[in-house]
C-alpha cells in the first residue's frame, strides 16, 4: 500500500503543471465562449432593429426567440472533446514517457521490490483522479456561465434550456446525478485500461505481433457486441433492459479480461 500511495503522489506531481495548465486554459476559452456568444447575440439584436426599424421583441423573433443557456454554452461541447482527447493521450503518455529519456524511469519502476501491478493501479489512479478533476472543474464552469449568462443578458432576452442544446450525452455531464457521475467514471475507466493494453502490448512483442495482438483485442470487443446487436434486432427473445443487462454483462466480462491481460503482460513479458 505505502508503494502504491508512493507512485500515485509520484505520477500526479509529474503532471500537475501541465494538467493545470490545459484545464485552465479550457476554463478561460469556455467563459470567454459565454461572453462571446451573448454580446453576439445583443450586437446581431441592435443591428437587426436599426436596419429593419423592427421593435426589440420582433427583431429578437427574427432571431429565431431569445438566446437560451444552450446557445450560450454551445462551444463547451468542443472544450469537452479536448478535455476527452487530452485524457487519452495522457494515459498513452503516463507509459512511453517512462521508456524514453536518459534515465530510462520504467527500469527503475521494474526494478523495485513488491508486485507489479502496484505500477499499473498507480497510473490507473492518477489518471482518473485527473479525469474527476476535469468533470468538478466543469461543474464550477458550468455554475459560472450560468451566472455570466444571467448578469449579461436582460432577464426578457433569457430563455430556459438544457445545458448543452439537445445533447443527451453532454448533459449527462452536468446533471450532478451520482449515477450519471458513476456511469462515466465507470466508462472513463474502461477506456483508460484499453489504452494501458494497448501500449504493454506494444512494449511487449515485435511491432507485427504487437499490431495483430491489439487488432485480436479490439475484434472480441467489436464482433461480438455486433453479433449481439444483429441477434436482438433479428429476434424479440429479449425485452429492451434484457438486452443492456446481456450488453453490460458482455462489457464487464471483457473488462475483466483485459484487466488480467495489462497485469499478466506487465507481470511476465515487460522485461528489463
Amino acid at each position: 500500500m505505502k508503494k502504491f500511495f508512493m507512485l500515485s503522489n509520484e505520477e500526479i506531481k509529474r503532471s500537475f503543471k501541465l494538467y493545470l495548465s490545459i484545464l485552465t486554459m479550457l476554463v478561460i476559452v469556455e467563459l470567454t465562449s459565454v461572453v462571446y456568444q451573448v454580446l453576439h447575440y445583443q450586437s446581431k439584436l441592435e443591428d437587426l432593429m436599426k436596419k429593419e426599424r423592427l421593435t426589440e421583441m420582433e427583431a429578437v423573433d427574427q432571431l429565431n426567440g431569445p438566446l437560451t443557456f444552450g446557445d450560450a454554452t454551445n462551444y463547451f461541447k468542443y472544450m469537452i472533446a479536448i478535455g476527452i482527447m487530452f485524457t487519452i493521450l495522457y494515459a498513452f503518455q503516463i507509459w512511453y514517457r517512462d521508456w524514453y529519456g536518459e534515465s530510462k524511469y520504467i527500469y527503475r519502476l521494474l526494478m523495485l521490490p513488491g508486485k507489479r501491478i502496484t505500477i499499473l493501479l498507480s497510473k490507473l489512479t492518477t489518471v482518473l483522479v485527473f479525469v474527476c478533476g476535469f468533470m468538478g472543474i466543469q461543474w464550477i464552469t458550468i455554475l459560472l456561465s450560468r451566472r455570466l449568462y444571467e448578469w449579461l443578458l436582460p432577464e426578457h432576452l433569457q430563455a430556459a434550456s438544457k445545458i448543452i442544446g439537445e445533447s443527451a450525452a453532454l448533459n449527462m455531464l452536468y446533471t450532478f446525478n451520482v449515477i450519471d457521475t458513476f456511469v462515466i467514471l465507470a466508462l472513463a475507466l474502461f477506456v483508460i485500461t484499453m489504452v494501458f493494453l494497448f501500449v504493454l502490448t506494444e512494449r511487449s512483442y515485435q511491432k507485427g505481433k504487437a499490431l495483430l495482438t491489439i487488432a485480436k483485442d479490439v475484434a472480441l470487443l467489436i464482433v461480438p457486441f455486433i453479433a449481439l446487436r444483429y441477434l436482438f434486432d433479428l429476434t424479440s427473445i429479449l425485452i429492451p433492459n434484457q438486452q443492456v443487462f446481456v450488453y453490460l454483462s458482455f462489457i464487464l466480462i471483457y473488462f475483466a479480461y483485459i484487466s488480467w491481460k495489462c497485469v499478466r503482460l506487465l507481470n511476465h513479458k515487460v522485461s528489463i
